[in-house]
């Protein structure tokens, strides 16, 4: 069947089909490949399967004994009914060989399920399923604002709560790049508004992902609109919280990369407000609308530049790697200043 459209993989999980015996889950959402894995076997199994039904083994196990899936796959159930066989793919050890034998004789009353990480198109594990005709692959990727929204929707509703429209937007700012980890988020959110009605952006704020998220963003538009006292004060409350260098400079990057992307959709033609990403938090368009006016594609590229050194020497010289960002971001915020005279 090769691999499954996005579209199509939830219809698959929840009617799976009885002439596919193998899948392989795999992609760089560990969190969503996990999800999916065990829906899929769920779905196979169903409510009243015994724990005896659901073996689970890891690459490193058949890779070492070549026989074990084989044997675990076409075991007949003690009690009847329908066995299923989870692999968590680690390690180096390759299982292409017993699965490709697998294929060639699919087992009649199990289903095998291979949970696996990134797999480039060319790894023989992802051939092997894509090109086979009883068995399929699907890949799990972030998350993009649709599914976001099912994930906030289905929570909200089991815990009897609606989401204030700027609240949403500000929740799917914060989650997205691993599947469970955004449905903890978003159901510790339910907790903490249990009995409210409804969830609030002071709500997201209080309680979703890392606390200086907020902080973070704060300190990188101080840097962007060129105030460098503002970004010097907020950069050592976020140190003094406990806030890792490298992950204040990693949201600069990310930032300026956005900056640099609206930029160059700007230049050819599009409205500044329509050149940002819809799932920038409210809050936060109006001031990255006045950044992404002053910050032309050449500073832009030389900030990126900065930052990227930056990276690289705070690592080489990591006894003052607070001191190394802190000053590339100072530089930027200056580089900020003296572009925004240019433009006035």
């Amino acid at each position: 069947m090769g691999e499954i459209k996005a579209g199509a993989v939830d219809d698959f999980l929840s009617r799976p089909d009885s002439a596919v015996r193998c899948v392989l889950i795999f992609g760089n959402d560990t969190g969503l490949v996990s999800e999916r894995a065990a829906d899929f076997a769920a779905g196979v199994l169903g409510e009243t399967a015994d724990s005896l039904s659901h073996v689970r083994l890891d690459s490193n196990e058949i890779a070492a004994d070549s026989q074990r899936l084989a044997d675990e796959a076409y075991a007949v159930p003690m009690f009847g009914g329908t066995r299923c066989i989870s692999i968590r793919v680690q390690g180096t050890g390759s299982i292409v060989a017993p699965l490709e034998s697998l294929l060639q004789t699919p087992p009649q009353d199990s289903y095998v399920v291979v949970a696996a990480g990134e797999l480039r198109k060319t790894a023989p594990l992802r051939k092997l399923f894509a090109g086979a005709a009883n068995a399929v692959a699907i890949g799990c990727y972030a998350d993009n604002a649709a599914a976001l929204d099912r994930i906030i929707d289905q929570e909200t509703a089991e815990a009897g709560l609606t989401i204030a429209s700027e609240a949403r937007t500000a929740l799917k700012a914060l989650i997205g790049g691993d599947r469970m980890a955004s449905r903890a988020e978003v159901a510790k959110l339910c907790l903490y508004a249990t009995g409210t009605g409804e969830i609030t952006t002071d709500d997201v704020r209080a309680v979703v992902g890392d606390a200086s998220a907020f902080a973070i963003d704060e300190a990188v538009d101080a840097a962007a609109l060129g105030d460098a006292s503002a970004f010097s004060r907020l950069y050592r409350r976020l140190l003094a919280a406990g806030t890792a260098d490298f992950v204040i400079i990693g949201a600069a990057l990310r930032h300026f990369d956005m900056l640099h992307r609206a930029r160059a959709r700007i230049d050819s033609g599009v409205a500044p407000d329509r050149a940002l990403p819809p799932q920038l938090f409210f809050r936060r368009r109006p001031l990255v609308t006045r950044q992404v006016r002053h910050w032309s594609l050449p500073r832009t590229e030389r900030a990126l530049g900065i930052l990227n050194r930056a990276v690289v020497d705070s690592r080489l010289r990591n006894a003052i790697s607070a001191d190394v960002i802190g000053q590339a971001l100072l530089s930027i915020a200056v580089i900020a200043t003296s572009g925004r005279r240019r433009t006035t």
